[in-house]
């Protein structure tokens, strides 16, 4: 394979970080919006909840699947297939069996002991504390019990897609197609193919259910956007075509996803202007995704390929921030549930209380040896870790620097949300 000698990727690190703190706007607004989640607001549904996840919901897992995958193609260059499977089995599934004891278990609760929460997710109720609660807390399995990984679905789903990759990078790189589609502007649109006909093949059969075992439109297409990342990092030229052709790319993003809320119901925070067909919809919003995937790559390409302190300094923590956030919003949520008032104002309380928790638990995680591991971190040292990455980003190596983060989740966190319904 081609060695990949060029500077550090700022840009994606940058895209990345953004992509993991807008799970907290994303994820607050899963308490005020019309789908069931594990917490509701008294008072939801509420428009502009429904819109704004809408908004974020065409992109933002699809992206840190992308990311994922082209972080793994430097991992992979730098430990080899099966060097590379055991940092992953290391660093996702450990956090995966912690979150699962610790962390679920009070979002599960909380939902339990609020039978009048609307749009609750499932169904049982339990009366009790919390402590009381715990016996419980491990019958399996979610929604029928209370057994399940919530938001944590992300990190073996990873580790599945870590095994697709360690196979197919022994494939090559297709350098001689990725030269063909970098030399026309509209051959950067051929993925629209495959990830079109997945969603009008399997998503009606799998709408999606984070089980790993029957979430077969998910795989489809999440394990086909993981390989188009990783065959993007391995190909520098479908890069720069990306970059060279940013206003074309977010012309037809904004047409194509004006095109899909045009055609998303009301009632889901569409606009509800097209009466369209289930395939239609489909197809619609499989171009918007591919479109607004590419033009965000091209904007973090133009705008975000420099050092950026706040941004790098959120790098290290975004694994730990991840964990952490969705149980700080479920139980903030829950404590504030029946309080009157603008849903706005509740839901910017919550969010920037979340943000604050999230990040202050992520440093002190960060700081405390024997908890990192536990959260994605790895054993190395907080000052040698952040050493490296301080180093690697002033001064770019002969090839790409692997963050922290993409050494713990590929690049990429995620929402405990129904994915991809059209």
């Amino acid at each position: 394979m081609t060695p990949l000698s060029s500077p550090r990727r700022h840009d994606v690190d940058n895209l990345r970080s953004l992509a993991v703190l807008l799970l907290v706007p994303f994820h607050t607004a899963r308490l005020f919006d019309a789908t069931p989640w594990h917490m509701k607001d008294a008072a939801a549904p509420h428009v502009g909840a429904s819109v704004l996840l809408r908004a974020i919901e065409l992109w933002q897992m699809p992206l840190l699947f992308l990311l994922a995958g082209m972080a793994a193609a430097y991992a992979l260059e730098s430990r080899g297939p099966a060097a590379f499977l055991r940092e992953r089995a290391a660093r996702l599934l450990l956090p995966l069996a912690f979150g699962i004891l610790v962390l679920v278990p009070p979002q599960v609760w909380v939902e339990r002991v609020t039978p009048a929460a609307p749009l609750r997710q499932s169904a049982p109720v339990f009366e009790g504390d919390f402590v009381a609660f715990l016996p419980e807390a491990f019958v399996c399995c979610y929604p029928a019990a209370n057994f399940s990984w919530h938001h944590l679905w992300f990190l073996p789903y990873l580790f599945l897609y870590a095994v697709l990759l360690a196979l197919v990078s022994r494939a090559g790189d297709g350098t001689r197609l990725a030269a063909w589609i970098a030399a026309s502007p509209w051959r950067l649109l051929l993925p629209l193919a495959p990830l079109v006909t997945v969603e009008i093949l399997l998503r009606p059969a799998f709408p999606g259910s984070h089980d790993l075992v029957a979430d077969w439109a998910n795989h489809a297409h999440y394990g086909l956007l993981v390989i188009l990342g990783w065959w993007l990092a391995r190909n520098a030229a479908l890069a720069a075509a990306v970059a060279r052709h940013w206003p074309l790319l977010t012309g037809l993003a904004l047409l194509a996803a004006a095109l899909w809320f045009a055609g998303l119901p009301a009632a889901r925070g569409g606009m509800g202007l097209l009466d369209l067909p289930l395939p239609a919809r489909l197809a619609i919003r499989g171009a918007a995704e591919w479109l607004v995937l590419l033009a965000l790559l091209a904007a973090a390409r133009r705008w975000l390929a420099r050092r950026i302190p706040l941004l790098g300094a959120f790098a290290p923590l975004s694994f730990a921030f991840y964990m952490l956030h969705q149980t700080v919003i479920v139980l903030l949520g829950w404590a504030v549930f029946d309080w009157s008032g603008a849903p706005l104002s509740k839901g910017l309380a919550i969010a920037g209380a979340t943000f604050a928790i999230s990040l202050g638990g992520a440093a002190l995680i960060e700081r405390t040896t024997w908890l990192r591991p536990l959260f994605g971190m790895g054993a190395a040292g907080r000052r040698v870790e952040r050493t490296a990455w301080r180093a690697a980003s002033a001064h770019p190596p002969t090839s790409q620097f692997e963050p922290p983060f993409a050494a713990t989740l590929f690049a990429a966190v995620p929402r405990d949300v129904p994915t991809h319904r059209p």
